[in-house]
């Protein structure tokens, strides 16, 4: 069984920071997060500097952990 939640990636750091806290909680391979973020936070950083710097929308996709590491959830946020 898994727990699905929707989170917004807002920059590379963030998603980097992400996957290490998932990898020591949940142990490498038992998780996934549905989508290319890092293709998405790539184009936003390249069109940050075409534009201002206030306009960052965040990629939202959906992190699947194991059903037993629900609390995972609340120390992303």
């Amino acid at each position: 069984m898994a727990y699905e939640f929707e989170f917004g990636f807002t920059s590379r750091e963030q998603f980097y920071g992400i996957v290490r806290l998932l990898n020591q909680e949940c142990g490498k391979r038992n998780w996934t997060i549905r989508g290319k973020v890092l293709k998405g936070l790539k184009r936003n950083e390249r069109f940050q500097s075409y534009h201002t710097h206030w306009f960052n929308p965040p990629i939202n996709k959906t992190v699947v952990v194991p059903a037993e590491m629900m609390y995972v959830e609340a120390m992303i946020r």
